[in-house]
Formats: C-alpha cells, sequence, structure tokens
C-alpha cells in the first residue's frame, strides 16, 4: 500500500454551490469546498487545473482539485427560544490519497474532466476504510506526551458527538473502481465508478470495472469542537464528498508509478510521494461571505434560523463573471476589507478619489503624503503558519506579495506606499496577547490596544494619531 498525504490549512469557502449537479442555479444546500477558490457553478475542470495556485488552498502546485462536502452547522437555541444554526469555518482537511501499484487490475490517474460523488450510504460504501467501516467519526484530545486520546463510532449513519474534544475528525472514502466505458462522469456522476467487493483498496473489483483509481479518503477536522448539537446542511445523517479532477495531465500517474511501496502492511502506511509535487507556499485563505454574495449566491449562510435549502429554489445565481482567476478581494472576512471590484459594468465608485478622500496618488487632499512608513514587525498567519515581513515575505517578495492582505501588512518590503496609512488585513499576534487578533479588535478598544507594541505600524488607520501610539521601529 502507498499513501499520499495532501493538508489542507482550511477550506477555500462555503457556497449554495455544486459545480456537478447544479450549474446554473444555487443548490439543494450549503457545500463546504477545500483546493481552488473556483467553486462557482459554472467551474470546468480545465478552469480548476489552470487556477492561479494563489488562488487555491491546495498545498501542491500540480494538483487543483475540487473537493467539497455539506457544511457543518452547530444548532443553538437564542434568547428567544429560536433556533440558530451558526455554520463551522473552523475547518481543515487532509485528502489521502491510497494505491497499490502491483495489485489488477492497474491503477490509473483520474483521466481528466473526472469527476464522481460518494454518500456514506451508497452501495459498497460500509466497509473498509480505518476500522472495518468506511465512514469514521472521532472526538479527540490531545495528551501531555503529545498523543491523541480519541473515542470514535464507525459506520453511517454520520453521529455528532455531544461531548467536547480538542478536535473532531470526519474520514470517508471514495470509490476505487472504474468502468472506463461509463466514461468520466459528466451526466452520470455515480454510476462510474464503484467500491471493491470487500470495500478494501486492494479488493476485487466488481465485473466491468476494468480500471483502478486511487482511493481518495477526505478527513476533515473540526478543531476546538464545542459538542453539544451539529447537523449537516441538507439535514441528513448521511456524509457524502464530491470530487472534481484538477490534475495536471500525467503528474499523478508519474506519482503512482515512482513512488515506491513502503512495505508498511495495513491501511495507514506513512506518508509519501510528495517529493514528487511542488509545493504551494502561497496558498489562499477562504473566501469570505461578502464575496460569495457579490459573485455566487447572495443569500446568508453563516448564522441563519433556517438552513437555505432547495435547487434553483431562494436567491438566483449570479452569472460567473470571470473565465480563470476569480476576483475576490476580501481578505478580513469579520473586518475591515477593501471593497471587490464587482463584476464587469458594475462600475458605481469614482474613479477619481477613494473612500478615504485620498486621491490615488496616495496623498492626503491636503497634498501631504504620510510622513513615514514600516512594515509591521508582528507576525501574521500565513495559511497555517506565522510569518514575518522581514524573513518570509521578503525572501520571495515578488511572489508573496500579490498574496491578498500581504502588502498592507508589509508595505516596505512590497513596495507598496499606497498601503502606508492602510490597516492590516491579516490576522496578527500582538506580543502582549500571544493569540491571532485582528485590526477589527483593536478598534474595539482604541485607547488600551493601540499602545501594544508595534500597533501603530499594524492597524494604521485605526490608530492613526493616538497618543500613545509610538513608532516602535525608531
Amino acid at each position: 500500500m502507498t499513501k499520499m498525504c495532501l493538508f489542507y490549512p482550511n477550506p477555500s469557502g462555503h457556497a449554495r454551490s455544486d459545480p456537478i449537479l447544479s450549474t446554473v442555479c444555487a443548490a439543494d444546500h450549503v457545500h463546504t469546498f477545500y483546493g481552488p477558490q473556483n467553486f462557482h457553478p459554472n467551474t470546468t475542470n480545465e478552469q480548476l487545473r489552470n487556477t492561479n495556485p494563489q488562488y487555491s488552498t491546495s498545498p501542491f502546485i500540480e494538483n487543483q482539485s475540487l473537493y467539497w462536502h455539506p457544511s457543518i452547522y452547530q444548532v443553538t437555541e437564542d434568547a428567544n427560544g429560536q433556533i440558530v444554526h451558526t455554520r463551522v469555518n473552523d475547518l481543515d482537511s487532509s485528502p489521502y490519497y491510497r494505491w497499490n501499484k502491483n495489485t489488477l487490475p492497474e491503477t490509473v490517474e483520474f483521466p481528466q474532466g473526472f469527476r464522481m460523488i460518494a454518500y456514506s450510504n451508497s452501495p459498497g460504501a460500509v466497509t473498509g476504510g480505518e476500522a472495518g467501516e468506511n465512514l469514521l467519526v472521532e472526538c479527540c484530545d490531545f495528551l501531555p506526551n503529545g498523543e491523541e486520546d480519541c473515542t470514535s463510532t464507525t459506520g453511517n449513519p454520520l453521529i455528532f458527538p455531544t461531548k467536547t474534544c480538542g478536535f473532531l475528525g470526519i474520514a470517508f472514502a471514495m470509490p476505487t473502481c472504474w468502468d472506463e466505458s461509463k466514461g468520466i462522469g459528466t451526466n452520470d456522476p455515480f454510476s462510474h465508478v464503484a467500491y471493491t467487493t470487500d470495500g478494501s483498496v486492494t479488493g476485487p473489483c466488481p465485473a466491468g470495472f476494468n480500471k483502478r483509481i486511487p482511493q481518495i479518503q477526505l478527513f476533515v477536522r473540526i478543531t476546538n469542537y464545542k459538542g453539544g448539537k451539529y447537523q449537516l446542511s441538507d439535514g441528513s445523517d448521511v456524509f457524502h464528498v464530491d470530487f472534481m479532477n484538477g490534475w495536471q495531465e500525467n503528474t499523478l500517474q508519474n506519482v503512482i508509478d515512482n513512488c515506491e511501496l513502503t512495505g508498511v502492511p495495513g491501511y495507514n502506511p506513512p506518508c509519501d510521494c510528495t517529493q514528487f509535487l511542488t509545493e504551494n507556499t502561497n496558498t489562499a485563505p477562504a473566501v469570505c461571505d461578502s464575496d460569495v454574495k457579490q459573485y455566487i449566491v447572495n443569500e446568508e449562510t453563516e448564522v441563519v434560523n433556517v438552513l437555505p435549502r432547495g435547487t434553483c429554489i431562494g436567491a438566483d445565481l449570479i452569472e460567473k463573471s470571470w473565465t480563470q482567476d476569480p476576483p475576490f478581494a476580501a481578505t478580513d472576512c469579520h473586518g475591515n476589507n477593501p471593497p471587490s471590484p464587482g463584476p464587469p459594468g458594475n462600475d458605481d465608485e469614482n474613479d477619481d478619489e477613494t473612500d478615504d478622500g485620498e486621491n490615488d496618488d496616495g496623498e492626503n487632499d491636503d497634498g501631504e503624503g504620510p510622513e513615514e512608513c514600516a512594515d509591521s514587525m508582528l507576525e501574521f498567519k500565513a495559511g497555517k503558519k506565522l510569518r514575518l515581513c522581514q524573513d518570509w515575505v521578503a525572501a520571495k517578495p515578488g511572489q508573496r506579495c500579490q498574496k491578498p492582505g500581504v502588502s498592507e501588512h508589509c508595505p516596505v518590503t512590497c513596495e507598496a506606499p499606497d498601503m502606508c496609512e492602510e490597516n492590516s488585513r491579516r490576522k496578527f499576534v500582538p506580543e502582549e496577547v500571544g493569540k491571532l487578533r485582528s485590526c477589527t479588535w483593536v478598534a474595539k478598544n482604541v485607547s488600551e490596544r493601540c499602545g501594544l507594541i508595534d500597533m501603530c505600524n499594524t492597524c494604521r488607520e485605526t490608530c492613526l494619531g493616538h497618543e500613545e501610539c509610538t513608532n516602535f521601529e525608531e
């Protein structure tokens, strides 16, 4: 057995979109996506494959496949006893690829245009996987020695535990047998694939399924799981995973052919094979709901009393206004964001003056520019890591300054003088706090928080002119 592990630090976004089943109108329910930010319903495999890596959460450039599942909601009651559904956003994911190139029929890469959907109650989906049954739910806490202490349930239906835990993991594997004569799933994303007769990766394929494809097991994690009541966006207890192939042609086949077997038996040999791929060092954040509402479907999906449901029911699908890289501009989904440019033909803004009263040359209306400019010295979040302007950005400014929000945090390194009076759009770590915060947090207590170390070089607009704000680079 060979296993390749692809870690996605965050979703690419959430929307009532389904590029496989509903390409012309809103989908039946909200989905959570991983991979390219190209998750408008009218998206093709070719557009996924050609996505610029900076618009994708994929950890490797050669794989711009799109994976999605029904969004997960926490269910509570407000003070008036009304039901409130709050979408879970604190997620990461690991698509695990498994295969054995020595088992017949041969294992081949996903052909161009390939797509498939699998449900936890699909024929053959109940066996195999982590513990003899495909669907796995585990509630885990971290022990002092770094090990995990987990309790788990296996098999359909999906059961959300009511207790709290450090993280909740949901794992579900897709079929590994492909009937080449039935095509690539364009009109029917179900019947061209099947599980092996015993559910294992290397088990026999049903009659007529003449090819193997790598097994994709999508492992989704909810960090800091709060317990209580949760449900899927479609209201069911059946989990499902959708996949649209975005691999560069011949790349996955090269991995399958040339990555050697580990020799370790069982379902979970060590992760391997990513040495054949190119790391994406500029992964994207999740698309903000404000951009989803402007460019895909204009409806609330994060906190709702009633889950938005029904194919082609409710808010209309917004016609897609881009062909390759999406136009999304928001970077701090709950704070200050630059306005999105809007679809073509919606230019309502004055081209001669910006919203903050400054002209296009960055000078104030009185003709005086900013007196000084400095990068923030605070660590900021990029993907799943904390970075600094002075080392990580400075090492590759031409590439990393293009990542949304980096030039606002690092205007000197990015040679972006027009950002010298702007707030950082990134989440950062104040030294006195030790946790991720944003300029929105600073604005809630300007008198105290603008005096924190280097806050004047981080939340420049919020702290402008504050008497306790000092340029700590001096």
